[in-house]
């Protein structure tokens, strides 16, 4: 295994750019180091020049979350994992393992996600 690829700590996190999605805002965007093995970034989008996302724009915003959280974990350790829990949508966890993950869009003013960053498994 090449040195550097396994990690059993939480160094670092992505940018504040890097959680943007065009066509949003951050309304919100709160960084907590819970533990040396566990990272949460909150982030909360919302429209850009509008009031609110039709339910085809929360569903796509759904699909870029879900795309940001599967970039993020290409580029950490092999056992630093990545998973975003969306907040108003009861808390539904999506997991890059989960191929048929689904929500049910509606018209929303804002979409508030938890991006977690932890480690997998120790070496």
């Amino acid at each position: 295994m090449e040195e550097g690829k396994i990690k059993n700590t939480i160094t670092r996190s992505f940018e504040l750019q890097d959680y943007r999605i065009k066509g949003t805002e951050l309304s919100g965007f709160w960084a907590d180091l819970l533990s040396k093995e566990e990272l949460t970034v909150e982030v909360n989008y919302r429209p850009e020049n509008k009031e609110t996302f039709s339910p085809e724009e929360t569903e796509a915003l759904i699909r870029e979350v879900c795309g940001k959280c599967r970039s993020f974990e290409a580029q950490l350790p092999e056992n630093i994992k990545c998973e975003v829990t969306f907040k108003d949508f009861g808390e539904k966890v999506y997991k890059t393992s989960q191929p048929d993950f689904e929500l049910k869009p509606g018209e929303m003013d804002e979409v508030k996600v938890a991006y977690r960053f932890y480690v997998a498994y120790y070496v």
